[in-house]
């Protein structure tokens, strides 16, 4: 058997055990409840799994080492923020979120600050900012495929797609968890194969960094060999807010069995994505540079380069599946956070409930479901075309969600003075001018390449959200009650 029938093989039988997970989560979807926060039943040790798998994603593999190979040093800081940004999670917002009794975080937004209008902007800015972070997902499945099968690029991003949109549509969270829990074990597999042939080929740990500094000079020096400090310093803020923002793990809390598993699964899961991020993303990135970085065309092509030159083709199909499998632990949670925005946020609490409108819970799951199949048909397309680095898609996802959310969140999690007018003015205000400054990097602008256009996002958000809160009035004592109850 050839290495693409062999990839074919290893691959269907992993398909064949998520098809399955999904279908059997399927028989439990009665309630939206069941379908987005999968009965708030799930207990400390599926919480964790859940939080890694959302977290420890295919971008963050494939991208992971090709960026820190691409760049350097850069790479090395943002394990800080990732503590930083997930010790806010645990201190700040998982407790109350999972008390408060929501589903979503349009419905924190909405019932916070007594506003629908909140609750519709929100839903969009997580459909839209899911739409991003789907493109770089979609295309680092498809470049794993495109390996794993032997089959053109196209045709493993239609693959990907059908996968991701079929279980989450049939299972809801609890088909997503489930998965999760086997993706990451088939993710840790793919991984470790790699440590003995690595360590053959390019060394251990400070010899890898020696030859990778002989071959690429300043690539050990903390800006790397591209970067300048102020556009460093950004970058390690802005995966701050996206790691004490990122929607697919705050998410997660509500789907705790009570509130102190939410906020346990936090610090465990922060030490055991460091290890992931030390070894699957600094190491790999310099060994890819010392090993491959002269026969690839894209940067995130390294790591999929090194797996087949490195291992045998069977070995390569394993290491290869668990890394798809890895992508799909985070899309799945992107798609269906997209579906439950739209029909629970956008149709049921904006539309149908303030004109009375009474529909069977059945009916928001049918909505619930197309919502995830457009979003990924949607995301699709936008894939196909050839883009910059993968990870870099991924900031411009995680800056629109933090310029959106994360004032409203810490504000509004630590106090009662804040406004609804405050909200509004910071989350929109902050996602328009992060979007401009987008728009403006993409298009090569120099007035747009000193600072990541998060932290211009962030900037705006922050300004308005402490200038308008001096001219407008805390919201109704009720809506401050649910996240600052008399006891907590």
């Amino acid at each position: 058997m050839g290495a693409s029938g062999i990839g074919m093989a290893i691959f269907a039988v992993y398909l064949v055990a998520i098809v399955v997970l999904g279908l059997i989560a399927s028989r439990y979807q009665e309630t939206g409840a069941d379908f987005w926060v999968a009965g708030r039943r799930f207990g400390l040790g599926v919480m964790i799994m859940a939080n890694m798998a959302a977290i420890m994603h295919g971008g963050a593999i494939l991208s992971g080492v090709a960026f820190a190979a691409n760049f350097g040093g850069v790479a090395i800081l943002p394990y800080i923020s990732f503590v930083c940004g997930s010790a806010v999670v645990f201190y700040l917002f998982a407790k109350k979120l999972r008390q408060s009794g929501g589903f979503t975080i349009p419905d924190y937004m909405g019932d916070r600050f007594d506003s629908r209008g909140l609750r519709a902007w929100s839903a969009l800015v997580v459909a839209v900012s899911s739409i991003v972070y789907l493109i770089a997902q979609l295309r680092g499945m498809a470049f794993i495929l495109e390996r794993l099968l032997g089959l053109e690029f196209f045709t493993c991003l239609v693959v990907g797609t059908i996968i991701f949109v079929a279980y989450v549509a049939m299972g809801g969270l609890l088909a997503v968890v489930w998965t999760n829990i086997a993706q990451f074990l088939f993710m840790w597999v793919g991984l470790l194969i790699l440590v003995p042939f690595v360590y053959e080929a390019a060394g251990g740990w400070f010899t890898v960094l020696e030859k990778v500094e002989a071959i690429a000079p300043g690539w050990t020096s903390p800006t790397g060999m591209a970067w300048s400090t102020s556009y460093m310093i950004s970058w390690y803020l802005i995966w701050f807010v996206a790691y004490s923002t990122r929607i697919e793990l705050v998410t997660k809390m509500y789907a705790a069995r009570n509130h102190r598993v939410a906020r346990m699964s936090v610090p465990i899961t922060i030490g055991l994505v460091m290890v992931f991020l030390l070894y699957g993303n600094f190491y790999l990135g310099a060994a890819a540079r010392v090993l491959v970085w002269d026969q690839i065309a894209s940067p995130d092509q390294a790591f999929p380069l090194m797996v087949n030159q490195l291992l045998t083709p069977a070995l390569a199909a394993l290491a290869l599946t668990g890394i798809a499998s890895a992508a799909m632990s985070t899309t799945d949670s992107l798609l269906l956070m997209s579906g439950s925005a739209i029909a629970h946020d956008l149709v049921r609490r904006c539309h149908d409930e303030p004109k009375g409108i009474q529909r069977d819970e059945r009916e928001y799951l049918k909505i619930s479901r197309l919502a995830i199949i457009v979003v990924g048909v949607i995301a699709f397309l936008c894939s196909i075309p050839d883009l910059a680095l993968i990870l870099r898609i991924v900031s411009y996802a995680i800056a629109i969600v933090g310029a959106a959310f994360f004032f409203p969140l810490l504000v509004g999690m630590t106090s009662r003075r804040v406004s609804r007018e405050a909200a509004l003015a910071s989350s929109i205000g902050g996602t328009i001018a992060t979007g401009i400054w987008i728009a403006g990097a993409l298009r090569g602008a120099g007035w747009a390449q000193g600072f990541h256009p998060g932290i211009v996002g962030l900037a705006v958000a922050g300004t308005l959200m402490l200038v308008v809160s001096f001219f407008t009035r805390p919201v109704q004592q009720a809506a401050i009650d649910k996240y600052f109850p008399e006891t907590t």
